[in-house]
């Protein structure tokens, strides 16, 4: 008894998803395999495809038939670390009400300082050349830079809205601000070993306190002063308590 048309419809697809599924499989394989290598190396090196298949346990054909050529093997590689990448960062995004401001921030800072202190050659590799699925040309540094602050603006954004604070005018210093702390990043793992410079704790500090001085500084030009020590539970308490007398009908 042949089976029907449906039953056999079926069976392509299943068939056909599940080779989706290994392909998928094989390439994630790759990209963690050229990452580790990338880690691996001294700064700089390049790392070989025949090097990248004896790791995996592939052949080359195989990794060739996975990615249309090497820039487009990097380009991926490049969104694998990004994406590992703003993965910690947003997960880092949190409005502890137990906690100040001041130390919300300076647990982000202490991550992404220790992020690129711990893997100072995928932030190198991460940052520079193409990123798939981005116009070619699009560094990794501007794609990096482009989505934390978009993932930084609709954290920041989502809170003052239910505050009824207005921001939007506040836009661009978002983006001013992931370039500050990625160039004083770039700089503190760019330095030589033997060279004199703060450890990772001092970097963070220095970028927390930056971070507050701008975001208090603003934010008395709108006639709001906080305390950087005070926690946020406190704080949301007092902004809440003001707006409803500003608004009582909401």
């Amino acid at each position: 008894m042949k089976p029907s048309a449906d039953m056999r419809h079926h069976r392509r697809r299943s068939g056909g998803q599940r080779w989706k599924e290994h392909n998928s499989a094989r390439q994630t394989l790759i990209l963690e395999t050229a990452v580790a290598l990338i880690e691996e190396n001294a700064p700089g090196t390049e790392v070989s495809i025949q090097q990248i298949a004896e790791r995996a346990g592939l052949a080359r054909s195989v990794i060739y038939r996975q990615f249309e050529n090497r820039e487009d093997l990097d380009a991926q590689v490049r969104e694998f670390i990004l994406g590992r990448y703003l993965a910690e960062f947003e997960s880092m995004l949190v409005l502890d009400p137990g906690k100040s401001a001041e130390e919300i921030i300076l647990e982000v800072m202490r991550a992404v300082v220790s992020w690129a202190a711990e893997h100072p050659n995928l932030y190198r590799f991460g940052w520079t050349g193409d990123v798939h699925g981005n116009e070619p040309g699009e560094t990794g540094l501007a794609t990096a830079r482009h989505r934390i602050a978009d993932a930084l603006w609709h954290r920041f954004s989502s809170w003052t809205a239910v505050l009824g604070i207005d921001v939007t005018g506040f836009r661009p210093l978002v983006v001013g601000l992931v370039g500050m702390v990625e160039g004083v990043v770039t700089q503190y793992i760019c330095v030589p070993p033997d060279a004199e410079q703060p450890d990772q704790e001092a970097i963070a500090t220095l970028l927390t306190s930056s971070t507050w001085y701008m975001f208090a500084g603003h934010a008395a030009d709108l006639g709001y002063h906080f305390d950087r020590s005070a926690n946020v539970a406190a704080v949301l308490g007092e902004l809440f308590a003001d707006a409803a007398a500003h608004h009582p009908d909401h």
